[in-house]
């Protein structure tokens, strides 16, 4: 009786043993289980904020109250829709705690010139990018999500189409009407914080980068590659930041720039 007392206590410690590892078995799934729901909604907040930062943007650009003020000659499409500045990117950083959308003495213009293997990016100085860090550079006081604007007037308007954009039933020389242009807005968000990527990698992809390098470099250039990222300068920003894995969104908006003729 003592021998089969003993055996039967070996198998109790047996079973408990088992069972144990079996809750802690199906603890680690539900945990493992619990860590991917957390984060997959946490991605889906990242998208969703960068989204509406990125909407904002382009919101607050199409602004009919401000147009006026942003055709002058220091708004963000009069500067850069300038014959010497065609070609080039107008670009700033669209700070939340700010009471103006644009201010041209907070703005960069980055070009490529001929004969450079990168964009020249201090024409008006690097106060244009934003940098993660400046606390003021992000959309809130959170610190969470900053969205870079990038104005860009296209050389050729028309592009394969004949009088596009233009006012029906019009000359632009006899009517003495502005021609016609063709605008592209880039707006990039993007949060560092879910991001392994240092601070200096981020602020290069943004201040040394174009958003649309392709129709900027010169021919027969060939670019060289940035010393900080390791991508070349014929990447895009939206390419930079994905290499380094920084969940980003890019919106890009065309706007044809006409003048309407109304008859008295």
């Amino acid at each position: 009786m003592i021998t089969n007392r003993h055996s039967q206590q070996g198998a109790t410690l047996i079973i408990v043993l088992v069972l144990l590892l079996i809750i802690i078995i199906v603890s680690s799934l539900a945990i493992r289980q619990g860590l991917l729901s957390l984060n997959i909604a946490t991605n889906a907040q990242a998208q969703q904020l960068m989204n509406q930062n990125s909407d904002s943007a382009l919101f607050t650009v199409e602004d009919a109250d401000a147009l006026k003020v942003n055709m002058t000659g220091n708004g963000m499409f009069g500067y850069i829709s300038t014959p010497y500045n065609k070609g080039k990117e107008l670009v700033f950083c669209y700070k939340g705690t700010n009471t103006a959308f644009f201010s041209l003495a907070q703005a960069s213009v980055m070009k490529w010139e001929d004969g450079k293997t990168k964009p020249t990016n201090n024409e008006l100085g690097t106060d244009g990018y934003c940098s993660l860090s400046n606390t003021n550079d992000y959309t809130s006081g959170r610190s969470a999500v900053m969205t870079q604007v990038t104005v860009r007037f296209i050389d050729d308007a028309s592009g394969d189409v004949a009088f596009v954009s233009t006012v029906s039933g019009t000359d632009t020389l006899v009517s003495k009407t502005i021609a016609p242009q063709r605008a592209t807005v880039t707006a990039i968000s993007l949060m560092p914080t879910l991001s392994t990527a240092s601070t200096e990698e981020i602020n290069a992809c943004l201040s040394t980068h174009m958003s649309n390098p392709s129709n900027a470099i010169p021919a027969g250039v060939s670019a060289s590659s940035d010393s900080v990222t390791g991508t070349s300068f014929s990447t895009s920003i939206s390419e930079c930041l994905n290499t380094l894995n920084v969940p980003y969104t890019t919106y890009v908006t065309v706007y044809d720039m006409t003048q309407s003729v109304t008859g008295s």
